[in-house]
C-alpha cells in the first residue's frame, strides 16, 4: 500500500471579531420569525407589493459649511439599517406600535450582524376611508458603528427622555421623492429636493420603551398633507416613493447633516385583500 495522503494545511487564522460584534454574528444565525404585518423585502427596482432599502448617499444634505456657503452634499452612509416594514390597517391609530410584544423592534439584531446600539420607529398614520386608518410602520436599527459624531448627537439629544416635544418637533425632517409614477405625482411630491420639518404642518406624537424611540406622525393633520397623501393612495400600486428621514442640524456645530434611515415603498396596492387587518390578539399587545 502507498504511503497516506499529507494532511491539508492548518486554515488561515482569522481576524477576531471586533467588541460586540460576536454576539451579533451569532445572534443574527438565529431563527426568528416575522410579524404577520411585514411587507416583503424587494429584490429589485421592479419589484412589487415591497419596500427596498436605500443608499443614504442618494439623498443631498447640509453640508458641512452649509450655514457659510448653503451648499448640500450626498449623505454620508445612514446611521442606521432599515430591517423591518410593517403595513396594515386598523379602526384606529396603534400607539406605541413598535414597543408591543411582537413587533419586529425585538428580533432586528437577529436579522444583522451589525451591532446595534437602539431601534429608531417611524410609523405614518394615514386615514383608509370609513374611519379606519393605514400604518406604515419603518423600523430601522441604529448602528453601534454611527454612534459618533455630531448626527449622533442630534439623535441622542432627540430622543432623551428630558427633551420637549416642541424641540422635536422643530427638528424631524423628512425628504420625499418619487421614483416611478405619474408626473402630477411627482409634482406634488417632490424629487428629493423639497425637505419638511414634520412638526410645523403634522401631529406628532413620541414614545419609547428600553432601547426603542417612536416618532408617530399623523398624514392628516394637514389640510395640504391630507391632499397629497389622499393623490399618493390612489395612484400607490403606480408608484415607489422614497423616503428619508433626518434630524435637522440647526448650527453650525451640528454639521454635516446625516440620513438617519431611507425606504422606498415600491408599488404597494393598498387593496383591501392585500393589506392585512390589525387585529390586536395572538400575542400582539393593543
Amino acid at each position: 500500500a502507498g504511503a497516506p495522503p499529507p494532511p491539508p494545511p492548518p486554515a488561515a487564522p482569522q481576524p477576531p471579531l471586533a467588541e460586540g460584534e460576536v454576539a451579533a454574528a451569532a445572534v443574527a444565525s438565529e431563527s426568528w420569525h416575522a410579524s404577520p404585518y411585514e411587507l416583503r423585502c424587494g429584490e429589485g427596482a421592479g419589484s412589487s407589493q415591497c419596500y427596498l432599502p436605500l443608499d443614504a448617499a442618494s439623498f443631498s444634505v447640509r453640508g458641512r459649511e452649509y450655514f457659510a456657503d448653503g451648499k448640500k452634499a450626498p449623505s454620508a452612509r445612514g446611521a442606521s439599517e432599515l430591517l423591518a416594514v410593517e403595513l396594515f390597517r386598523a379602526k384606529s391609530p396603534v400607539e406605541a406600535v413598535g414597543s408591543r410584544r411582537s413587533a419586529p423592534s425585538h428580533t432586528l439584531q437577529q436579522r444583522t450582524a451589525s451591532p446595534l446600539a437602539s431601534v429608531f420607529v417611524v410609523s405614518l398614520v394615514i386615514p383608509a376611508g370609513s374611519g379606519g386608518v393605514l400604518q406604515l410602520v419603518l423600523y430601522f436599527g441604529v448602528l453601534a458603528a454611527a454612534a459618533s459624531g455630531p448626527a449622533h448627537q442630534l439623535l441622542r439629544a432627540f430622543t432623551a427622555p428630558d427633551t420637549s416635544d416642541a424641540w422635536r418637533n422643530g427638528r424631524f425632517k423628512i425628504i420625499p421623492g418619487v421614483e416611478a409614477g405619474p408626473w402630477i405625482v411627482r409634482k406634488a411630491v417632490g424629487n428629493k429636493s423639497t425637505p419638511a420639518i414634520l412638526g410645523k404642518q403634522l401631529k406628532q406624537t413620541f414614545s419609547s420603551s428600553p432601547g426603542v424611540f417612536e416618532v408617530a406622525v399623523d398624514c392628516n393633520s394637514s389640510p395640504a398633507a391630507g391632499r397629497i397623501v389622499s393623490m399618493v393612495k390612489s395612484q400607490a400600486r403606480h408608484l415607489a416613493v422614497d423616503l428619508a428621514f433626518l434630524i435637522e442640524p440647526q448650527s453650525a456645530s451640528e454639521l454635516a447633516e446625516r440620513v438617519l434611515g431611507c425606504v422606498r415603498i415600491s408599488h404597494v396596492s393598498l387593496a383591501n385583500g392585500l393589506i392585512p387587518a390589525y387585529c390586536g390578539t395572538e400575542g400582539e399587545d393593543e
